[in-house]
C-alpha cells in the first residue's frame, strides 16, 4: 500500500479547515429578502408578477390558522392572473 506524504496530508487538512472557517458568521452585512413585499403591503412581489406566485401566497395565507395575528395589509396590490397556466390540482 502506498502511503501519503505528510506534507500533502497536512495541506489537505489545512485546506479543509480554512474552507470550513469561511462559512457562518454575520459579517455585519444586511440580508436581502429573496422575495420582498410590495411597498406598503404584506404581499410578496412574486404574487403580483406571476400567477404561480399569487397562488403560493394565497395557499400560505389560507394554511395559517392563527386567528389572533394581525390582518394582512394588501393596500393597492393586485395579484397576478393567467389565462394560459394550467389549473392547480392541489386546490
Amino acid at each position: 500500500m502506498k502511503s501519503i506524504p505528510w506534507g500533502l496530508a497536512s495541506l489537505g487538512i489545512l485546506s479543509a479547515l480554512l474552507l470550513a472557517g469561511c462559512g457562518g458568521g454575520g459579517g455585519g452585512r444586511a440580508t436581502v429578502d429573496a422575495d420582498p413585499n410590495v411597498e406598503g403591503t404584506d404581499v410578496p412581489h412574486s404574487a403580483t408578477t406571476s400567477s404561480a406566485g399569487a397562488l403560493a401566497f394565497v395557499k400560505r395565507v389560507a394554511a395559517t390558522s392563527d386567528n389572533t395575528s394581525e390582518p394582512i395589509r394588501v393596500g393597492g396590490a393586485v395579484l397576478a392572473t393567467s389565462d394560459t397556466d394550467e389549473s392547480d390540482s392541489g386546490i
